[in-house]
């Protein structure tokens, strides 16, 4: 219920807040670049782009990995059938030809990134995703909460190692490498501590929380567990366990984290700001559902000012650095946006006889007949496409959280892997792959 919640969030997010989230495309997702260079079933693009000595590149998208993509992305969403996959086109103006275009840039994403790190000649070892993947298990209270977590995403920990932290580890290090050629070398801790400086009078007073949630129905049961917690008769771990239907919070003891680092909705903090550490407060209702929040933890600034990060509890410490971090980024953001602007793709033309390239003639004539206006003599207009798509120069390790808390902005956390809802384009996947109501689609 974090809003920087755990296997949601990518790379530096990962090590700092909790468990890094999720930046996996639709299945196959460039881990290997053989992959998708491999042309054994034809060129799908080429892209051409020069390196930092003005060296002209040429690379290639095969052919194979992009109808593996899409073939993956059909089965998760349930669209085997061609009827059904041919609908679902026809209903986010799709066709066959813009689901491949789409995956095609993704995938020259994924490539240009590649490329950059073999021209600032940036590896990944081993050791160093081993101890990322340690430095996220150790911020779970048990291997059981972990292991909770990690299942939230559908991924095994060989997938969330190669899809998420190898990926990720490498970006972080092309961009440490990229910012450090541009001369920005950034001092974190320095600004993380200038940053908790300016802001004393608001962590001043910060509070840690954990909540049990209800259903709204249930305010009879939420009133016999705070009686039941404030006579001692039921323990706040064994209330959590038994009673809050927040799956995700509630294997970490219903832990919601620092309000001075996350956003609640207002009853909740409200209720949240008038307890003293260790107190429990009456039921608190909200738009999604029953609260029973207790303060865990208060933090006063010392006397004198901040004058060392050690002084700040360790998460709010880090998500200053996390923000000191992201702000650094900026250089790498923009030369690798110039980078890609630079490169030219060339799309080739597609192929007869691919798995989803399906018969949509009788669609396209129900959409014409849909959107003529013969009343008013007024031609029809091509539906509008719904759904995102891509970011230009987005990168995976950037992709937005999803889920929440009760507290910010949802009641429970939805797992990985979960249906998508119908509309979405082909160019989002790797940001809301999995997510509950998120947008399902085939490519970043």
């Amino acid at each position: 219920m974090l809003k920087f919640n755990r296997l949601k969030m990518a790379g530096a997010i990962a090590l700092t807040i909790a468990l890094g989230g999720t930046m996996v495309a639709c299945g196959n997702n460039g881990a290997a670049n053989g992959g998708i260079s491999d042309t054994s079933q034809g060129v799908a693009a080429t892209v051409k782009v020069k390196d930092k000595d003005d060296k002209e590149l040429t690379l290639q998208i095969g052919e194979k990995i992009v109808t593996e993509y899409v073939q993956d992305f059909r089965e998760r969403q349930e669209l085997t059938d061609d009827e059904a996959w041919a609908k679902w086109m026809a209903d986010n103006a799709l066709t066959p030809a813009d689901v491949r275009t789409q995956v095609i840039n993704f995938y020259e994403q994924e490539l240009l990134r590649d490329e950059a790190a073999k021209m600032y000649d940036v590896k990944v070892e081993e050791s160093e995703v081993q101890e990322a993947l340690q430095s996220i298990k150790d911020q779970f209270d048990s291997d059981e909460a972990y292991q909770e977590a990690l299942a939230a995403t559908g991924m095994s920990e060989e997938e969330y190692v190669e899809k998420v932290l190898e990926p990720n580890t490498l970006q972080t290090k092309l961009a440490e490498a990229v910012e450090a050629a541009e001369g920005n070398n950034t001092d974190v801790d320095a600004q993380a501590l200038a940053m908790a400086q300016s802001m004393e009078s608001v962590l001043d007073g910060a509070r840690r929380s954990s909540h049990i949630l209800f259903n709204a129905e249930d305010e009879a049961t939420a009133n016999e567990v705070v009686a039941q917690l404030r006579d001692g008769s039921l323990s706040w771990d064994d209330a959590v366990a038994q009673y809050s239907i927040d799956d995700y919070s509630k294997s970490n003891g219903g832990d919601n984290g620092w309000n001075a680092i996350n956003t609640f909705v207002e009853a909740y903090d409200n209720a949240l700001v008038q307890l003293n550490a260790d107190e429990i407060s009456d039921p608190v209702t909200s738009d999604y559902g029953i609260h029973i929040i207790k303060c865990t933890e208060v933090y006063q600034v010392p006397e004198g000012g901040i004058t060392s990060l050690d002084q700040l509890p360790t998460e709010i410490a880090e998500a200053m650095r996390l923000q000191v971090e992201n702000s650094s980024s900026d250089t790498f953001t923009a030369w690798f946006s110039n980078f890609l602007n630079s490169a030219q793709l060339d799309v080739h033309d597609m192929p007869s006889g691919l798995p989803y390239d399906v018969d949509m003639s009788a669609y396209t004539a129900s959409n014409d007949e849909a959107t003529q206006q013969p009343e008013n003599g007024v031609e029809g207009t091509e539906a509008p496409v719904e759904g995102d798509q891509p970011a230009e120069g987005e990168q995976p390790a950037d992709q937005p959280t999803e889920g929440g808390n009760a507290a910010d902005q949802q009641p429970t956390e939805g797992a990985e892997g979960g249906e998508g809802t119908e509309g979405a384009q082909p160019a989002d996947q790797a940001a809301n792959e999995g997510g509950e109501g998120g947008e399902a689609t085939p490519a970043q």
